[in-house]
């Protein structure tokens, strides 16, 4: 998914290394005086911690580095030009932290109870703490549990009626399918609209926790059928650092089987089954391995022959002069192809550097269903 550049975006503000894989990060809830606080918590090298904590009034990340030794924990908050805002000196026992956050004069107690996500999901609340799946880290999941929606608009697409969801804190809005489907496959494809449309507002709200931050999605439904359901999630954002960017996150969804697809589901040039992802950040397992292959030797030099066909001024190289012109031709430019489904067909888009940013989502790219159905993925057939 195109959402990979805002998640690095948001990855890079962390200044402290990425925790193990094999050792989640702790998460705690409690108080700070009397403010309700939720702090996740991981290890670095040696006596090195680090991690964030929102006041569930706000919701927002604050940024927290420190070190675990035989007196307890020490955290401090920094701002932008590296100044010390906060301190935190906090020791366990039974299962709780306690101790003292200050800044500047002022100092306030602070208590916290370790959060197992299990039980969070499964207790009183725990619907609302599953809404976003249970992928969700459990800090993450107190923050949703937080958020509300509230109705906006309906819209007629295609056969069917949508109804429009707005998250008031963040903007984000999203739909749900209101008719048109029976229903169960109302309820496995509004599950799915529903996670995502959680899973932005987590991005949204880690975004917007910079200073002087902007977080904005447009979503514009592009097929909805009785096999697919194929959205664009457009955002621009600006989440700290040097540029403001934006990028599109689509989904498509098998309406039948209630799941969500990837390229390979729908145009497959391969032999056998198409080769799957394990999860995110899976870059070394033998199928994401076998994928890339696929898409640098297969997808690749069939994307830009098909397209050359289709469109052959488009795809021409630019002239030699013409330093701002779109080398649609270059193989690097469509590895990771932004796709969505149309009533035409397939829609591709390459993905540019920054510098030619301006090249990305052409109107042209499209690739007619005839020719998909001549290489048709497993949700094709």
């Amino acid at each position: 998914m195109k959402s990979l550049r805002l998640l690095s975006l948001l990855c890079c503000a962390v200044l402290a290394p990425l925790a193990s894989a094999a050792e989640p990060a702790e998460v705690w809830r409690g108080t700070v005086g009397a403010l309700p606080v939720a702090m996740s918590l991981s290890r670095g090298d040696g006596a090195e911690v680090y991690g964030q904590y929102f006041y569930l009034k706000h919701l927002r990340d604050l940024e927290l580095q420190g070190k675990r030794d035989g007196q307890g924990l020490h955290l401090e908050v920094r701002s932008r030009d590296d100044a010390v805002t906060e301190r935190w000196e906090l020791s366990e026992k039974d299962g709780a932290l306690e101790g003292q956050w200050r800044a500047g004069k002022r100092t306030l107690p602070v208590r916290l109870q370790r959060v197992d996500a299990e039980a969070l999901r499964a207790g009183r609340d725990g619907e609302r703490y599953r809404r976003a799946g249970d992928d969700v880290s459990a800090f993450d999941a107190l923050r949703i549990g937080e958020l509300n929606l509230e109705k906006a608009k309906t819209q007629q697409f295609q056969g069917h009626r949508l109804q429009w969801w707005r998250e008031p804190r963040t903007g984000v809005e999203l739909f749900t399918v209101e008719t048109g489907l029976d229903e169960p496959a109302r309820a496995r494809v509004n599950r799915i609209l529903s996670q995502r449309l959680w899973h932005t507002a987590i991005d949204a709200l880690q975004c917007t926790s910079a200073a002087n931050s902007e977080f904005d999605l447009t979503v514009t439904p592009r097929l909805f059928d009785r096999r697919f359901l194929s959205l664009s999630l457009m955002t621009s954002y600006y989440c700290g650092g040097a540029h403001p960017d934006f990028g599109d996150s689509p989904l498509t969804i098998d309406v039948r089987e209630g799941r969500e697809l990837a390229l390979e589901d729908v145009l497959w040039l391969g032999k056998g089954a198409p080769p799957r992802r394990t999860g995110p950040g899976d870059y070394d397992s033998p199928g994401y391995k076998r994928l890339d292959q696929y898409r640098e030797s297969t997808l690749v030099p069939w994307t830009i022959k098909t397209l050359a066909g289709l469109h052959p001024r488009e795809m021409m190289p630019p002239k030699g002069d013409d330093e701002d012109g779109c080398d649609y031709s270059d193989p690097g430019v469509w590895g990771t192809s932004i796709w969505y489904l149309t009533p035409d067909g397939l829609y591709l888009g390459p993905y540019f550097a920054r510098v030619a940013r301006a090249c990305e989502y052409p109107d042209w790219s499209l690739v007619p269903w005839k020719l998909v159905e001549q290489h048709p993925g497993p949700a094709l057939k």
